[in-house]
């Protein structure tokens, strides 16, 4: 997806249902910050078997996992930009990425290539209220005027991530580190589309009622929906 980043080679999140927290049921006893992301995206070829992509992407994604980083998912395109998946993994610190990367057998680095397109990024996690693993997930892509500040642009950006979190009823908010464009993302879960469907009443009222006079600076703005694989 153009504007995304994406995947996620990225929200245990819910896409990121992720956060500081424990997913449900979890038992493990380390509770990991999961300050960062590692998002990618990996467009499907014309004429591509997709389910032989996803088993390919679900072993890069386990692979990573047991590198070393703290949860990883894969997530498929079903509304919105390109036609893709977006796999994302979280860590707490650089310092824990840095370990990752520099072993001699880094993860997921071999693998034979079977999607088109490829991209990274390497996200900061500003907000975690996404707490729990949902079986669809949106994920909004926000970026501003260059003549804003950055701190301009996340003051902005905290504006319309309140929408979001409010309408959803927790979501997270990652922020642009190293990677192709400097945006803000907003990752949110949904149940099944009935319950997207009240969902996007709700922000539609937000929307409508406190934000649509507002002059916010977007520049660029994509919204996908997508499916969880793992």
């Amino acid at each position: 997806m153009k504007n995304l980043l994406i995947v996620l080679s990225l929200l245990s999140t819910s896409f990121f249902a992720l956060s500081a927290h424990h997913e449900e049921g979890e038992t493990a006893t380390k509770v990991h910050e999961n300050n960062f992301a590692y998002l990618s995206s990996y467009t499907m070829p014309a004429g591509s078997n997709a389910d032989r992509i996803a088993d390919s992407l679900k072993k890069d994604v386990d692979s990573l996992e047991k590198g070393g980083y703290n949860a990883c998912g894969l997530l498929r395109h079903q509304f919105g930009g390109d036609r893709a998946f977006y796999s994302y993994c979280f860590f707490d610190s650089w310092e824990q990425f840095a370990e990752i990367n520099d072993s001699d057998d880094p993860a997921a680095r071999a693998t034979r290539q079977l999607y088109g397109d490829h991209s990274d990024n390497l996200v900061a996690v500003s907000e975690k209220n996404l707490t729990k693993m949902t079986p669809y997930v949106l994920m909004a892509t926000y970026t501003f005027g260059p003549y804003l500040t950055d701190n301009e642009k996340r003051a902005n950006a905290k504006v319309l991530f309140g929408a979001y979190d409010t309408a959803f009823g927790g979501c997270n908010m990652m922020e642009h580190f190293w990677g192709p464009e400097q945006a803000w993302y907003f990752v949110c879960g949904y149940d099944s589309y009935a319950d997207f469907a009240g969902k996007v009443k709700h922000v539609s009222d937000i929307h409508e009622n406190e934000l649509a006079d507002m002059k916010l600076d977007v520049l660029e703005h994509s919204d996908d929906l997508m499916i969880r694989v793992k």
